[in-house]
């Protein structure tokens, strides 16, 4: 078992590519957070959809088992910006689990936005329960310009 473990949630692909570049970079196991009822990927009601749930604090049921923390030092998450806030799934997710004793550290990608008050309520929420909070590190449509988002993967590897 690895000592890191990557958990994301991804609509388009932005925070796939981010999450697989990093664990490569760390040795990192992954874990992608899926929900039972799919959000809409284009058009308005992807905005509709995951801003509503996103800043009305809705949490959807997540699919699979959760994974087991206890293995892990350190536990990375990773979520597009929804609304200037984590997207509801990994909302949920952070709902679930207890980060006692863990490091925590985080990533986001925006469309252009700050990503600046999604990243503070990721360390809130997994300072509240129980973590050490680490590095963070913002991503602007990490697929648009993979060269630069990979070298901003390197330094952020190189913060953990």
């Amino acid at each position: 078992m690895a000592a890191t473990l990557i958990v994301y949630y991804s609509l388009e692909g932005n925070i796939a590519f981010v999450a697989e570049a990093l664990a490569k970079q760390l040795g990192a196991e992954v874990y992608r957070l899926e929900t039972v009822k799919e959000y809409p990927k284009k058009g308005l009601l992807k905005f509709l959809h995951g801003g509503r749930d996103a800043s009305l604090g809705f949490k959807p049921e997540l699919k699979g088992t959760l994974p087991d923390l206890s293995g892990y030092e350190q536990v990375i998450v990773g979520t597009p910006v929804w609304a200037g806030k984590p997207s509801a799934p990994l909302a949920a997710f952070l709902d679930k689990v207890d980060f006692t004793g863990k490091k925590v550290s985080a990533f986001a990608s925006s469309a252009g936005g700050s990503a600046e008050k999604c990243l503070a309520a990721i360390r809130a929420a997994a300072e509240r329960k129980g973590a050490a909070f680490g590095a963070v590190q913002s991503f602007v449509n990490p697929l648009r310009s993979p060269e630069s988002a990979l070298e901003a993967v390197k330094a952020f590897a190189a913060q953990l």
